[in-house]
């Protein structure tokens, strides 16, 4: 009976893999150029913990030769999902798409704690998707971080009396606002500062004004409140009108790294319903990982009704990150004013900018392209901060030991630019990660989003 079970087992977990159309495994050749960009086989030194050993896990379970069991799930759980194997991959294996697609088979078919369970459909189900809720834990952290109760355990000896993780949490806690960017702006129609040029003596209404739609998030949506505000400041100079729609949602991203495809795809529908119809060029995101989520909701969302995938790729081709889409248009931002005084500034690549959306050179090109600025990247600027989501919250001693390598990075590249008092990084979680690393070392060094250092550049941030 047992034998038969297996057996039972064994064709279910094939079925399912064959109906989430996984035949790209197919494409991995095993040559190991992916090995030497891997953080955690760079960390554990074991082949399971590789983006190759991984793909030999999955194509196992694919096959029918492997059971969903530990042995085959928690290699696959320490995965980070940085991607950044698909840019050493030389076949185009799209392991993140694959490693996804995985986890979610694996959450829907196999046994969890009740603990696991509430917290996933707390967070995931709950929280994530509510605005109410969010605004609530937002005041409730920023109040806390106010009564100075963080810095008992980050400042004094109180902090060696608890776990090392406890700590390292209070590190991580964002900067909360206590209330909602997108209900603020909700539905306005936000002008371009400039809606004239001049023609000859004369000021004339500028043509193509550019409509474009700024996605907020869900954390990002009640914390870290500079980033939307300079998004917003630098969109209006750049000539746009900009809009933020008030039905729009979390992007799912943080569902789909862990497994909640089915929350994930309610989130996508939700989000292409919020921004189409609205004749808008473009749907700005300033979060790296929420952008590549955006981008990818076809994997999600497969049903075969053409005019529901002509909506999705409509909607996913007007995507694009804050960087690219100002330096696409950065003529419109040469007659700013800017601070001109000599400024040496570090710079590391968001995994899901750089790897995920393939999107690096030209935020660089406009950030180096300010008056006095130096941009300097981190030698190991394309590895993993250890961040990925909510790994440093999963895994916090294995995020803890890639962002220790990370932050030995930005202590060379300091003894090498000692002028330098900035760090910059285009994903919320990755500025949250760094910034707790270099608190954690006693670095002093300010960690801000490339858009809110753009923004500080500018002479006259009013209109």
């Amino acid at each position: 009976m047992k034998i038969k079970s297996e057996q039972q087992n064994l064709s279910l977990v094939k079925k399912l893999f064959r109906e989430a159309k996984f035949n790209n495994i197919l494409k991995c050749v095993h040559c190991g150029l992916c090995l030497d960009s891997c953080p955690t086989y760079r960390e554990l030194g074991d082949e399971k913990d590789s983006p190759r050993g991984r793909l030999y896990l999955m194509r196992g379970l694919w096959e029918g030769e492997f059971e969903l069991e530990s042995s085959v799930i928690d290699p696959l759980n320490r995965c980070l999902d940085c991607r950044a194997c698909e840019s050493a991959c030389p076949s185009g294996v799209p392991f993140g798409e694959l490693l996804e697609k995985t986890r979610g088979i694996i959450l829907e078919n196999t046994k969890q704690s009740f603990k696991a369970k509430f917290l996933r459909y707390f967070f995931f189900k709950i929280v994530f998707c509510s605005t109410n809720l969010l605004i609530f834990i937002s005041r409730m952290i920023k109040i806390y971080v106010a009564s100075g109760f963080p810095k008992l355990f980050t400042k004094t000896f109180v902090g060696k009396l608890v776990p090392k993780s406890f700590v390292t949490k209070h590190y991580l806690i964002p900067n909360f606002s206590g209330e909602s960017f997108k209900r603020i702006h909700a539905e306005k129609i936000l002008p371009p500062f400039e809606k004239f040029e001049k023609d000859g003596n004369n000021l004339k209404l500028k043509k193509n004004i550019l409509r474009v739609g700024l996605f907020s998030g869900c954390i990002m949506d009640v914390s870290e409140s500079e980033i939307h505000y300079s998004t917003l400041e630098l969109l209006r100079h750049s000539g746009c009108k900009v809009i933020v729609p008030s039905d729009q949602s979390c992007c799912g991203a943080l569902h789909v790294h862990n497994g909640d495809r089915k929350t994930s795809s309610k989130l996508a529908l939700e989000n292409i319903a919020a921004f189409e119809n609205r004749n808008l060029d473009a749907i700005i995101t300033n979060a790296a990982g929420c952008g590549a989520q955006l981008k990818e909701y076809h994997h999600l969302l497969t049903q075969d009704d053409f005019v529901n995938q002509k909506k999705i790729l409509s909607f996913e081709n007007k995507i694009v990150d804050i960087m690219e889409f100002l330096f696409k248009y950065s003529d419109n931002l040469k007659n700013l004013e800017w601070h001109k005084d000599e400024y040496t500034v570090l710079y590391d690549s968001p995994c899901h900018l750089m790897h995920a959306q393939k999107v690096d050179t030209n935020p660089r090109k406009l950030l180096e392209s300010l008056p006095g600025v130096r941009l300097v990247a981190l030698e190991e600027s394309e590895w993993c901060c250890g961040s990925a989501g909510i790994y440093n919250l999963t895994h916090p001693e294995l995020s803890k030991a890639v962002l220790n390598r990370k932050t030995k990075s930005i202590i060379k590249a300091l003894k090498e630019n000692s002028n330098a008092k900035t760090i910059l990084t285009g994903n919320p979680g990755c500025l949250y990660q760094i910034r707790a690393g270099i608190r954690l070392s006693n670095i002093d060094l300010r960690v801000l989003h490339p858009i809110v250092f753009l923004a500080n550049r500018l002479k006259k941030n009013e209109s």
